[in-house]
């Protein structure tokens, strides 16, 4: 792609778009540049068609082809300016699968399976305070407020900040963690150097899930769609339950509609089966 290539990013810089959004849409454009052998500029409404027909044939999850389909829009649309060629193209319907809810025993019983105090740490931060697993990785002691009693995200979603509750007893525990590693600083969870010791980078995210796999198989929970990210959906399932009013949250989880926010109030079959029925208060 070349110089398209310096051009999509810069604009996605100006659209203020994350690293990680960044790296994503450029890798969906390179591979539909590769997938014709032609320049993007050569190309039009009929080879986006065709692209994307392609990936519907391979059964990509609806995540995945929105990925594309926004990489591709963002593309004609911005950088080569012919938003002609992808406004006819439609977005697909989303069909949002419900949850997993963990409850708070399961919660426990993953946290006390984890392979080690280290993941039992970031595991636990993930549930404590409702973080995504970038989330965890990407903390520094300077975001531990504890006077304050909070919590900063410094990067979360598309590189936003908020911050949330930083609970004594999770305080207590970081603390105990930072002493108990040794660790350099900056980073509360840092990966391991090749020597041994402490790398100056977060740890990688894909040892995070598969800590977080390992730990509920362990603990006894199969459910194939249960994932790391289950903690954080059970985190803001957990504050429903306790009657903790939406709009915080929301701003707790950093989400920008409440909407998003309203799929984690999912009431667990358990508490359905011990809700009594109407029926048993009917006049005799």
């Amino acid at each position: 792609m070349g110089h398209v290539r310096d051009r999509f990013d810069a604009d996605l810089r100006l659209a203020g778009r994350s690293e990680s959004t960044r790296k994503t849409y450029i890798g969906c454009a390179v591979l539909f540049v590769k997938f014709f052998m032609r320049p993007p500029d050569q190309l039009g409404e009929k080879e986006v068609r065709q692209f994307l027909l392609s990936l519907r044939d391979r059964k990509l999850s609806v995540g995945r082809y929105l990925q594309y389909l926004g990489a591709l829009k963002f593309l004609f649309g911005i950088t080569l300016g012919r938003p002609q060629v992808t406004d006819g193209i439609p977005w697909p319907r989303m069909h949002r699968k419900r949850p997993d809810i963990l409850t708070r025993e399961e919660v426990t019983r993953v946290l006390d399976a984890a392979s080690s105090p280290f993941w039992r740490m970031y595991l636990t931060t993930a549930y404590a305070a409702g973080l995504r697993r970038m989330e965890v990785a990407a903390l520094r002691a300077e975001h531990i407020d504890g006077a304050a009693g909070l919590l900063r995200v410094a990067h979360g979603k598309g590189d936003k900040k908020r911050e949330v509750m930083l609970d004594p007893e999770l305080y207590r525990q970081l603390r105990e963690h930072w002493r108990t590693h040794a660790l350099p600083g900056p980073w509360l969870f840092p990966a391991r150097s090749r020597s041994g010791g402490w790398a100056d980078h977060p740890v990688d995210l894909g040892q995070a899930s598969a800590s977080f796999r390992a730990a509920a198989d362990a603990a006894g929970i199969r459910r194939c769609r249960v994932t790391l990210h289950s903690l954080r959906s059970a985190f803001a399932t957990h504050l429903f339950e306790d009657d903790v009013d939406i709009f915080t949250i929301q701003q707790l989880l950093g989400h920008e509609r409440l909407e998003t926010t309203g799929r984690y109030a999912v009431v667990r079959t358990d508490r359905i089966r011990e809700t009594p029925s109407p029926l048993s208060k009917l006049p005799k």
